[in-house]
């Protein structure tokens, strides 16, 4: 029962950070479909440690997303400091088609 309790616990924080990734992306500008992508990678791939500090990045920057050239944007991802923050949110928008 205590490994039913644990595994539905870490399954509800999987989706929880999916779905908070997905509507910061979406109130970035990314379309829906491809916010949807991108969350489900970058939920994946990165911690929620990872994703705060790129939040926090995204936040101090003052562009949409889609106003952003690819460029801005990596830029933007760089000022985390997380070189995997970098490749991830890159590999994800490129996958995506969001940038």
């Amino acid at each position: 029962m205590r490994a039913v309790s644990i595994l539905a616990f870490i399954l509800l924080t999987a989706c929880s950070k999916e779905a908070a990734v997905n509507r910061g992306l979406v109130d970035a500008g990314i379309a829906s479909p491809a916010a949807s992508c991108m969350a489900r990678e970058m939920s994946k791939r990165l911690s929620a440690e990872q994703l705060q500090k790129l939040n926090r990045a995204a936040d101090g920057s003052g562009k949409r997303l889609v106003d952003m050239s690819a460029s801005d944007y990596i830029a933007s991802a760089r000022r985390v400091g997380d070189a995997e923050v970098v490749l991830v949110t890159g590999a994800a928008a490129v996958y995506c088609d969001a940038l």
